[in-house]
């Protein structure tokens, strides 16, 4: 038996382990240990091999998809340069109508007033052609000599080239270019010969369709758009019929190459063919050179083009994807060190303590920063603001603070979900990190709002360049899964610079910079300036009075007189918008109708103002007088269906006969949502009520867009009838507006007559009505029905409304401000 060597003690026994035991138990920890290392190795380096093939896949997808939003957006672009030319040819193929006996001086003139080349860079030349008849050859060759659209011969005489007697010609009476060594000779018979040319222009002269003819000269492709031109400005049905009308050819060569560059600007590593086939025309034209293995994706334009475009999209294999590389060789390294570090401390007190330190650190962690995007909360954000401002003054330097919102983002939500809302925000944030230097700091302050912090000892361009940096990638379209096509979103900033007492007012200039370039438009950056502070509370001091200004009936109608220009009689009136403010006093629209509609109570107040002119109208037409009222609508009502229930119950509350009642919506209104706004303003139709284009001319619709919506009057706007007697070429396109309404059935108004020869000229131009300062300002329903609605009434009232200055009735004096 042992004795004890800690106690001496004989009784108490001691037991002593054999060496063989513990190197057992420590064989088992060890081996037991190195098992789990292993299997986390195992684990560790089979996810790296998974990861990195989801990774390869899932970068395979975004290169696909990033090269499908390629393809459609040059689509798009192409698309919209093929309608802008069809645009230039409808213009050019109406002035042909309405001036079937131009002469080639006319022409250019035409052509300069309306800035054609300036428009269309793409644009070579732009002719008129016509048929001439052997019979009228010396007739044609008179005027040609005398008003040459081309060069004649050396001798100064109209020679056919190429010689000879045929039954008829096709001669260029008019024509511009950019290049006038381009022009081909007066004489030339277009007609004459079998080039394509020829070809084309017999064909799309029985066939009614336009015809694309590529041409090659010296080294420089072409395309060449013949279309033909008819009398009354439709094809007709018939062939027989189309040769009866038919009054000529609109020419024109534009260079492919130029809408290439433009519609591939932006999208680099892309190679694109654009193709036409019909029948009788083929074209082709490509730019850049295809890349070998690349892949491509064929888009149709339902018109005859096509769109085919080629780019290298990222291979789906792990090794042939750089970051899937990249995460499969970094997974097994860090499988392998961490079934290493496992092994090391799988039995110590060390590794408690490490994981206890790293959930520590985990839960700091997700205190300061975004549990969506990982970026820094607002916490964080203002500590790291007041670091900054330190910083700053400690060097002497000066920091910004950038504060950026999503436009219309509520719209995701609504239309696609939260989570795809989620998933976009996430998104959002991950191309504004990729955007910034590292030394900037980027977070979210809640919902779609992000901030960015520039350090100003590090600040190497303008705030302002950052901001305008940001703008521009996130312009560039997101691909969410769940979502049919990419999304386009827009931001708007704000920008706070220089030094502030405290975090949050640095913070809270930047938010009201931001609300500035929200109403500003959206889309776009303000930098802080305090005059902003002073424009804020005034506009959120109108906001909150404008919220009780309908119930306490505080808002007052003024009707503007309408009168037919050929008798000045009395046709109707447009009903007026105005504010009794409590304290300010009769508030012009300018003032609370963009408040309006930014919170939205237009809708409210659009409803008020159309059964309150209906009612005041229906109430003139029981003591006899039977007048149109005219009522503004705003983009804002036209966005939902509500516009329809709304005039149906202000007729229904006033008795009012449907036909009396003109909608009246901007151009840049209807364009919004074409197609939706097509759909409502039909339904109105549908009930009776007229509907007027206002401001028409102003805005960037095309004229083709015009057929699509059903109106019955086009209103000039006040900036062309001002410029009518010294600007020729608003004098040009008010005629041309009031032939096109002619053609199209519509009536045509004249806004803003100030003066006495604006008036005469829109007579010269056969403007049905007028509206304006010389005629009659705004009234109240009582000074109207008082001065206007009387036996014998005047036909200019002496009394306006009392905000109004004097009339302007001196010929040549300068227009006065908008009467609305």
């Amino acid at each position: 038996m042992a004795v004890s060597e800690k106690t001496g003690s004989a009784s108490e026994p001691s037991v002593v382990r054999g060496p063989g035991i513990a190197k057992v138990r420590h064989s088992r920890r060890h081996y037991a240990s190195l098992a789990v290392a292993a299997l986390l190795a195992v684990v560790g380096v089979v996810g790296s091999v998974v990861g990195a093939d989801a990774v390869a896949h899932n970068n395979t997808q975004k290169s696909q998809q990033a090269f499908k939003s390629s393809s459609g957006e040059i689509a798009s672009t192409l698309q919209l340069a093929i309608q802008h030319e069809q645009d230039l040819v409808v213009s050019t193929g109406s002035f042909v109508e309405l001036n079937p006996g131009a002469s080639s001086t006319e022409f250019v003139q035409w052509t300069n007033s309306v800035h054609t080349l300036k428009r269309y860079p793409e644009l070579v030349g732009l002719s008129h052609v016509v048929v001439v008849q052997a019979a009228g050859l010396p007739a044609f060759a008179a005027q040609a000599v005398a008003d040459p659209a081309a060069p004649l011969a050396a001798n100064g005489t109209f020679q056919v080239i190429p010689p000879g007697n045929r039954p008829y010609y096709c001669f260029v009476v008019g024509q511009i270019t950019r290049d006038v060594q381009e022009i081909l000779p007066a004489g030339y018979d277009n007609c004459a010969g079998s080039t394509p040319s020829t070809s084309a222009l017999l064909t799309s002269e029985s066939s009614g369709e336009s015809a694309y003819v590529p041409i090659h000269v010296e080294n420089l492709n072409l395309l060449v758009i013949i279309t033909p031109v008819y009398q009354g400005a439709t094809v007709p049905a018939t062939v027989d019929g189309r040769r009866a009308a038919f009054e000529g050819w609109v020419a024109m060569g534009v260079t492919p190459q130029v809408l290439l560059d433009r519609a591939l600007q932006g999208h680099p590593g892309v190679t694109v063919t654009f193709s036409y086939h019909t029948d009788s025309s083929k074209a082709v034209f490509s730019s850049g050179k295809i890349p070998a293995g690349a892949q491509s994706t064929t888009i149709s334009l339902h018109n005859g083009w096509t769109v085919r475009t080629f780019a290298v999209v990222d291979g789906s294999g792990v090794l042939a994807n750089g970051s899937a590389l990249a995460l499969l060789l970094t997974g097994i390294v860090l499988s392998l060190l961490l079934a290493m570090l496992v092994f090391v401390l799988a039995t110590g007190r060390a590794r408690a303590l490490r994981l206890v330190g790293e959930r520590t650190g985990e839960l700091r962690h997700q205190a300061l920063h975004d549990s969506l995007t990982g970026l820094p909360n607002r916490a964080l954000i203002m500590d790291r603001i007041e670091q900054l401002l330190a910083r700053n003054r400690r060097q002497g330097t000066s920091g910004a603070v950038l504060f950026v919102d999503l436009d219309n983002f509520k719209d995701v939500n609504d239309t696609l979900g939260h989570e795809a809302g989620d998933r976009l925000l996430v998104s959002v944030a991950a191309r504004l990190e990729a955007t910034l230097r590292d030394a900037d700091t980027i977070g979210r302050m809640g919902g779609d709002e992000f901030v960015v912090l520039i350090d100003g000892a590090s600040l190497e361009a303008a705030p302002e360049l950052v901001a305008e940096r940001l703008l521009e990638v996130m312009r560039q379209p997101f691909d969410l899964t769940g979502a049919t096509m990419p999304l386009i979103v827009n931001a708007s900033v704000g920008i706070a610079m220089g030094d502030r007492t405290k975090p949050g007012d640095l913070l809270r200039d930047a938010d009201v910079a931001l609300y500035e370039a929200k109403a500003a438009g959206k889309n776009r950056y303000q930098v802080f300036h305090p005059e902003m502070q002073t424009e804020i509370s005034r506009r959120t001091e109108l906001e909150f009075a404008l919220r009780s200004a309908l119930e306490r009936d505080q808002f007052r109608l003024v009707y503007q007189p309408i009168y037919n220009l050929d008798d000045l009689t009395l046709v109707g009136v447009e009903a007026l918008l105005r504010w009794e403010h409590p304290t300010e006093g009769l508030m012009q629209p300018d003032d609370f109708i963009p408040i309006l509609e930014q919170t939205g109570q237009i809708r409210e107040v659009g409803h008020w103002v159309l059964v309150k002119a209906c009612r005041q109208m229906a109430a003139w037409h029981a003591q006899g007088d039977v007048l149109d009222v005219s009522v503004n609508v705003s983009g804002r009502q036209l966005d939902s269906d509500d516009i329809i229930a709304h005039v149906h119950d202000a007729l229904e509350r006033s008795g009012l006969v449907a036909t009396s009642l003109i909608i009246e919506v901007t151009e840049t209104a209807l364009m919004r949502d074409a197609d939706a706004t097509a759909a409502r303003l039909a339904a109105i139709k549908e009930l009776g009520v007229k509907i007027a284009v206002d401001d028409f001319g102003t805005g960037y619709s095309s004229l083709a867009y015009l057929r699509q919506f059903p109106v019955d009057c086009l209103k000039i706007d006040r900036m062309f009838t001002s410029a009518i007697t010294t600007s020729p070429e608003s004098k040009a396109l008010i005629g041309t507006l009031v032939q096109l309404g002619r053609d199209l059935g519509l009536r045509t108004l004249a806004e803003g007559v100030e003066t006495t020869d604006e008036m005469d000229h829109l007579r010269d131009e056969h403007v049905d009505e007028a509206q304006g300062f010389l005629l009659a300002r705004p009234l109240d329903a009582e000074t109207l029905e008082a001065q206007l609605l009387v036996p014998g009434r005047p036909t200019v009232p002496a009394k306006a409304e009392p905000s109004a200055r004097p009339p302007v009735v001196k010929s040549g004096a300068p227009p006065g401000p908008a009467a609305h």
